[in-house]
């Protein structure tokens, strides 16, 4: 007889394995009913979206390509959208890797150099995808003037500069750098500046969103695809920010300022007045005057046109001036001419912003110069072509094998691009230097606006 005693581990052997295939099994059908829950929960109706405390950001949407992107994503898909600013990029990131934001403006700092394993890797460890880039901007470090330095508490646009530098620079307080688009937004309300510089170094632009809200990562995939493929990004770009310069000028927006401080103030009450009357922008009438003469009634241009805003002597008596010497006769025509201009292109069709921007090119080199343009971009098409197609299609008409096939024939269609960039970056720059310095929008806070 055996003494040997029964395994009784082996005998449990069979029951452990079924136990744990139902275990198993149980696991597997409460992970499936969990995903099938967040698959079929809607997403949230509110977001909060981390961004940096840019002025391309901060500001209001018409001037922000960010804000204009996001609210086109919050209609699509019936959602509200609560702003967290935040002082540098790194930190709205974080937001948004920590679960407190669901997506995020990641300006500059989206992951670059890696592979699109590393890239991949990356974005599942930390629940974060990042959207393609839709758009890059070289990075300018800029010298202040001769002796200046900033002081310990800054304020206004000097302060954001900094902030947004520190994101950008080693040490942002004496040698300040930041993407180019950021600094052209600062550099009218910031005097100390002296000079820019290109540095080797670019800021990419892209979204980043969490990857574990409801249907956020999939809508946010199409949104994307949408975007990229229907041809809106460019026109918005060229609505938000088309009018930035290519190259910052601390010169001219020293002259902007000067400007603003002694030629304008006595004009003002006749630019508010000329402004109302033909339903302009006083800002934009203002641009205009000093892009046409810098206020200066004597000024004569290269064509032999005179006067504060540079028109012609057959112009100004189809407008009724009686006397082009007389500056309020000569604003009141301007501001008249270009309501005239406008109103044409409203009739064609247009809309009230592409009709001003033609309108101020039209302004420039002439509206059948313009209607040139529109045809050569139009062609057998019924609808009319976007401020962005005949902003393209303008400097084309400086060439005699395009131009002898218009109507109008050759024109400096360059030079009407520029002044159209130009009215429109002055604008902008006068607006936040009044509303900057005063609780108003009125000229009058022109007087505060002054140059060091």
């Amino acid at each position: 007889m055996s003494t040997t005693p029964p395994d009784k581990i082996a005998a449990a052997r069979p029951r452990l394995r079924h136990d744990r295939l139902v275990l198993g099994l149980l696991t597997a059908a409460l992970a499936g009913l969990v995903v099938h829950h967040t698959l079929t929960l809607p997403m949230p109706r509110n977001l909060v979206v981390a961004s940096p405390r840019q002025t391309r950001v901060s500001g209001d949407a018409s001037m922000s390509l960010e804000k204009t992107l996001l609210e086109r994503f919050a209609r699509d898909h019936g959602v509200n959208l609560t702003f967290v600013f935040t002082d540098t990029p790194e930190e709205a990131l974080d937001l948004v890797e920590n679960g407190s934001a669901q997506i995020g403006l990641a300006l500059g700092v989206a992951p670059e150099g890696l592979t699109a394993r590393e890239f991949k890797a990356a974005s599942q460890k930390t629940k974060v995808a990042y959207g393609p880039e839709y758009d890059r901007q070289p990075i300018y470090a800029i010298d202040w003037d001769p002796g200046y330095f900033p002081p310990e508490k800054t304020s206004g646009a000097l302060n954001e500069l900094l902030r947004i530098a520190a994101s950008f620079s080693t040490s942002p307080r004496q040698a300040p750098a930041l993407p180019l688009d950021a600094l052209h937004l600062l550099l009218p309300f910031v005097a100390q500046v002296h000079d820019t510089a290109p540095t080797q170094h670019v800021a990419s632009y892209r979204f980043a969103w969490r990857t574990d809200v409801p249907h956020l990562n999939k809508a946010m995939h199409k949104f994307w695809d949408n975007v990229l493929s229907d041809g809106s990004l460019p026109v918005l770009r060229e609505r938000t920010l088309g009018f930035l310069p290519e190259d910052p000028d601390p010169f001219e927006m020293g002259i902007l300022r000067h400007t603003l401080a002694s030629d304008v103030p006595p004009l003002h009450r006749v630019i508010e007045r000329a402004a109302r009357k033909w339903h302009l922008d006083p800002y934009l009438l203002t641009a205009v005057i000093h892009q046409e003469s810098r206020f200066n009634p004597e000024a004569v241009s290269a064509t032999g046109v005179r006067g504060l805003m540079q028109m012609t002597s057959d112009t100004l008596e189809q407008l009724g001036v009686h006397n082009p010497d007389d500056s309020t006769e000569v604003i009141f025509a301007g501001a008249h001419y270009l309501d005239m201009l406008r109103t044409q292109f409203v009739d064609l069709g247009y809309g009230a912003e592409d009709a001003m921007l033609l309108a101020l090119a039209s302004f420039n080199v002439g509206q059948g110069h313009v209607l040139d343009a529109i045809d050569l971009t139009r062609g057998n098409r019924q609808s009319l072509p976007s401020w962005l197609s005949v902003r393209q299609a303008l400097p084309q008409l400086e060439h005699m094998a395009v131009a002898e096939q218009t109507r109008y024939g050759l024109c400096r269609g360059g030079e009407a691009v520029d002044f159209v960039d130009k009215v429109r970056y002055f604008t902008y720059a006068i607006r936040g230097l009044i509303l900057a310095r005063t609780q108003g929008d009125e000229l009058s806070g022109l007087r505060l606006a002054l140059a060091d």
